[in-house]
């Protein structure tokens, strides 16, 4: 038997996806402190977090430190600027980051994408598991493994047990904070593919990189006009609007608007990043991966502020108010006027495609003048 010492959490926004359990294991790699906390935290009692905002005000734990490596690579990889169809049809550039899951972020380009943004090698491996996770954990590093279903694609294999040789074990951390918790123990029967890593290397991918898949990920939802399909849908004059629907209907395209905001709470992830290199905010944990510095120059403050507050701070407010509506909406009064609740919510998701644009218009901005001081 042996067990890598692994006491890194996991963060409640999504499952055991790839970016939740790559950013576990980049904290391994890299020895990031894990213990300690400068105030008391729920998520580190097993309990749900209560939003209590002190991680937000400069707080730590090993939960909101894991969750800020979370959010770069989220970030960087684009897939914090994915939009949905209103049909739940993966669009293009969800099948490029995501694979099952739109949490997910773990198709194999991205995954060649994290590991060279985060400066690693890596092979995957599709056979010969225990002799490769054996070999591996001995060599002091935990390994990722796909796994052939559940919702959480991935697992963190932190060791081995095999003095039995009929009932091999593998070792794995403690998930408790992460989403749709695995039902049982990774078996190696289980295992679809591995992701071992290798050397620590220059990285592959710069700062330029995640924000050029930035642009493309949100120039693609611009150019399919995803927001316009959800606003033709949930308006309430037109073809196709509301209008002609009955109450049934209506519902389900409310409700369908409430699902798509609980994707675009990424937008918060997002945020998160670009926030902690204004002023007064801590981006120490990003400083270190890759050319991140770069980000200190003082003539990217403006495009912070607005990404943080007036774009995607908002965003994310306004998804919270599309999410009540849909739970609080009478629709047993007034059955023609709930119609009006699909025009309340067209207006806002106007105002969502703007903030993105917003968005857009200073990730432009931070690139050409990053490629002015090169």
């Amino acid at each position: 038997m042996k067990k890598l010492n692994f006491p890194y959490p996991f963060n409640g926004f999504c499952g055991t996806t790839f970016l939740n359990c790559f950013s576990s294991v980049y904290m391994f790699l890299e020895n990031v402190a894990a213990g300690g906390s400068d105030y008391d935290c729920r998520q580190l009692r097993g309990k749900g977090c209560n939003s209590c905002g002190n991680c937000g005000q400069g707080g730590s734990t090993p939960i909101s430190r894991q969750e800020r490596y979370f959010f770069l690579f989220d970030t960087m990889c684009g897939r914090s600027s994915l939009r949905c169809r209103f049909d739940g049809t993966p669009t293009e550039t969800q099948d490029m980051i995501c694979e099952h899951d739109f949490y997910d972020g773990g198709t194999e380009r991205n995954v060649d994408f994290i590991f060279g943004f985060a400066g690693y090698e890596y092979r995957k491996v599709t056979g010969d598991f225990k002799a490769e996770i054996t070999a591996s954990i001995d060599a002091g590093k935990p390994v990722i493994a796909k796994v052939k279903t559940g919702k959480g694609r991935c697992r963190v294999i932190i060791g081995y047990d095999n003095a039995n040789s009929r009932h091999d074990k593998l070792l794995e951390p403690d998930y408790k904070n992460a989403q749709d918790l695995p039902k049982k123990a990774c078996k190696y029967d289980d295992i679809l593919a591995l992701y071992v890593v290798g050397e620590k290397i220059e990285p592959r991918y710069t700062l330029k990189d995640g924000l050029e898949r930035i642009v493309k990920v949100i120039e693609y939802n611009k150019s399919e006009k995803l927001w316009e399909e959800y606003a033709n849908k949930i308006g309430l004059y037109g073809a196709g609007s509301l209008g002609g629907t009955g109450i049934e209907e209506k519902k389900a395209r409310l409700k369908r608007v409430a699902e798509t905001m609980e994707h675009t709470w990424n937008c918060h992830n997002f945020a998160e990043v670009f926030r902690n290199y204004r002023e007064g905010g801590d981006a120490s944990a990003y400083d270190a991966v890759g050319d991140m510095k770069r980000l200190r120059n003082p003539a990217f403050r403006e495009f912070f502020d607005q990404i943080s507050g007036p774009c995607y701070g908002y965003t994310h407010d306004l998804a919270w108010a599309l999410v009540g509506l849909n739970e609080t909406a009478d629709w047993t009064r007034h059955v023609y006027k709930t119609g009006y609740f699909g025009e309340m919510a067209e207006l806002t998701l106007c105002q969502i495609q703007k903030n993105d644009e917003g968005v857009l218009a200073c990730v432009r901005k931070i690139l050409e003048i990053l490629e002015g001081t090169q």
